[in-house]
């Protein structure tokens, strides 16, 4: 079990995803507005990332634990933990479109600001 554990972890953070967004990158995205909507509705539910399981992607709970928990790189947003795992290949993929993971990366791009 210790050893899955492991290779989950290692595999996760090694993930790189190069995707061609369709997100216009004119438009200003709002982490209240438009990435907490889409953590509410897709992964901060009953026993996943409403607290749980890290990072806690809950209301009034997902920015602090996205920024203070190592999950985003402003530098990079294509590496970002939380993009990987929920663009085309990731491990969370199944729970999220595209589009929405495109958004996150795009909101990452323009400084994942808490706005």
């Amino acid at each position: 079990m210790f050893l899955v554990g492991i290779m989950i972890f290692v595999s996760c953070a090694k993930d790189t995803v190069v995707v061609t967004s369709n997100i216009n990158p004119g438009i200003k995205i709002s982490f209240k507005d438009t990435i907490q909507p889409i953590f509410t509705a897709s992964c901060a539910t009953s026993n996943c990332h409403s607290g749980s399981v890290n990072p806690n992607l809950s209301a009034g709970q997902a920015y602090s634990s996205l920024t203070s928990g190592h999950y985003i790189n402003t530098s990079s947003p294509s590496q970002s933990m939380i993009y990987t795992v929920m663009a085309p290949g990731g491990v969370m993929s199944n729970h999220c479109t595209v589009d929405q993971a495109d958004l996150v990366r795009a909101w990452i791009k323009q400084g994942a600001l808490n706005n």
